[in-house]
């Protein structure tokens, strides 16, 4: 099996922690090209040295970072979510500094030099706001024919987090989300309905003993934070090393942006030429054996 050359765009972030360490640990099945960071859970500079520090805590320093944007599409960033992510955004665990610098290119002009690179095959994993993305596509109007597809943690066809319509990711820039949504990029929408579905609890990582300490302290610290709930974006990414985790419906999803009651809200409508594929149902057994071999996959002692 070839490696799927990806970027994750995320605002690190609890449980974006998960996805990148995902990210890292299935390097056989993942060519982790770039991180690039949004706002969301706290500001772009704390999210980008989360980045930054979350990669030297895997060992993957040579991944670069590249920090996107500083505001929203059409609004500022809200104040951090200290309540679901912490101070640091990391929960309040500490994790070492890293030195690493930032990429020289911005978000936007990374996602396009590596498409550009993998013309055809990059997948871009967005696990945040889709502000970067929307961004890329406003400045090269060719890149959607070049991406593979985008992988999307965020929308719900049941309630959201935020609001009784709206996911968080899809609700802060639903301008940007609609745009992606109507790129012409074929789409994975991993949205709430399945992601609640699979909380991650101690018990499902406690016992796995052949792994680096520290990583899994960090983790079951992050786990014991959040209240053992879902980490809904380890549950995006982790759907392209199992088929056998999500099964998806073929739709066109639309978002509702605007200052109205369903802003954010994600539509699937099945009788329609479909833009996307939405998450229906979640193997959850297969995802908790996934999370597993993650942790037994950061044995640096071998």
């Amino acid at each position: 099996m070839s490696q799927i050359p990806i970027i994750i765009d995320t605002d690190p972030g609890v449980d974006d922690f998960f996805c990148i360490a995902l990210g890292c640990a299935f390097s056989d099945v993942f060519n982790l090209r770039a991180i690039t960071t949004i706002g969301g859970n706290n500001s772009t500079d704390v999210t980008t040295q989360n980045a930054l520090d979350i990669l030297k805590l895997f060992r993957r320093s040579e991944v670069p970072v590249a920090r996107g944007a500083g505001r929203y599409l059409c609004q500022e960033f809200g104040v951090p979510v200290i309540k679901f992510h912490g101070i640091n955004g990391l929960g309040n665990a500490y994790i070492d500094h890293s030195d690493a610098r930032i990429d020289h290119y911005k978000a936007w002009d990374k996602i396009y030099r590596e498409a550009v690179m993998y013309d055809g095959e990059l997948v871009v994993v967005a696990v945040g706001p889709e502000t970067n993305l929307a961004m890329a596509f406003s400045k090269y109007p060719q890149l959607p024919s070049m991406l593979k597809k985008i992988v999307i943690m965020g929308g719900t066809l049941t309630t959201g987090n935020v609001s009784e319509y709206a996911e968080a990711n899809i609700y802060h820039d639903a301008e940007a989300a609609k745009i992606v949504f109507e790129s012409g990029v074929p789409i994975d929408m991993i949205g709430l309905n399945v992601t609640r579905q699979a909380p991650l609890t101690k018990a499902i990582l406690d016992d796995i003993t052949d792994c680096d300490p520290k990583i899994k302290d960090v983790m079951l610290e992050l786990i014991r934070f959040r209240h053992e709930e879902a980490m809904h974006d380890a549950i995006a990414i982790s759907s392209m090393i199992s088929d056998d985790i999500i099964t998806f419906k073929d739709a066109y999803t639309h978002i509702i942006d605007g200052n109205v009651e369903k802003r954010g809200m994600s539509v699937a409508e099945y009788d329609k030429v479909p833009n996307s594929r939405v998450a229906v149902d979640i193997n959850v057994e297969e995802y908790y054996r996934i999370m597993r071999e993650m942790l037994r996959r950061f044995n640096f002692a071998n």
